[in-house]
């Protein structure tokens, strides 16, 4: 079996030292939540946001969004031959279901991921549909075990998909830049899958139909 994970997601509760933002406090309110109960986002936290450290590339949890559909749908997936990680710039781990159907409507994910980071766990009917650990992407690479291989712009070409089978297949979760994590030493080779750079879920697509 492989192990799909999406790493360093943009996915965080909003940061306490931006709480008081009122662009942040009237969206909770909308919502009827305290402000850190609230997913980050860019597209409605941009002003808030620019104190941030790497406030570029956070709030993005739409990237996770559309990764996780294609990922947890997909036919390896659905066979039992892939499992699906999301860990996040916080090193916080969601381990999701092998059966788990994601909301397709980005506002119903976005209530999950916030109860999944609030709870540490979502359950329905007495099921564990998503589990969440605080992990760095060295720990959770050493208890999955096997060889481990990161998708990066500036790796060895990937000329045999199969290298990927049984593997863990670390893609990163972030609109730009590297890797905050540092996939090298957690023991991770590093390969391309084209010549320039690829939208992450792009890269999970081509991964998915391919293994």
């Amino acid at each position: 079996m492989a192990n799909l994970v999406i790493a360093d997601a943009e996915v965080e509760l909003v940061p306490g030292r931006i709480a008081s933002h009122s662009t942040v406090r009237a969206g909770a309110s909308r919502r009827g939540r305290k402000p850190t109960e609230c997913l980050l986002d860019s597209s409605l936290h941009y002003a808030a946001m620019r104190p941030l450290p790497d406030a570029v590339r956070r709030g993005r949890a739409d990237i996770a969004h559309f990764c996780l559909l294609l990922s947890l749908d997909s036919i390896p997936s659905r066979e039992g031959r892939l499992r699906t990680y999301l860990h996040t710039r916080n090193d916080q781990v969601m381990e999701f279901a092998q059966d788990v159907r994601l909301p397709k409507n980005f506002n119903r994910f976005q209530g999950l991921m916030e109860s999944a980071l609030i709870s540490g766990s979502v359950e329905y009917e007495g099921r564990e549909l998503v589990k969440v650990t605080r992990e760095t992407l060295h720990e959770l690479l050493r208890r999955l075990g096997g060889r481990s291989v990161a998708m990066t712009e500036g790796g060895e070409p990937l000329t045999d998909y199969s290298l990927l089978r049984d593997a863990n297949i670390i893609v990163g979760g972030f609109p730009h830049g590297t890797f905050l994590s540092d996939t090298v030493s957690a023991g991770a080779s590093e390969f391309s899958l084209y010549h320039s750079g690829l939208m992450a879920w792009t890269a999970v697509s081509l991964i998915t139909a391919r293994i």
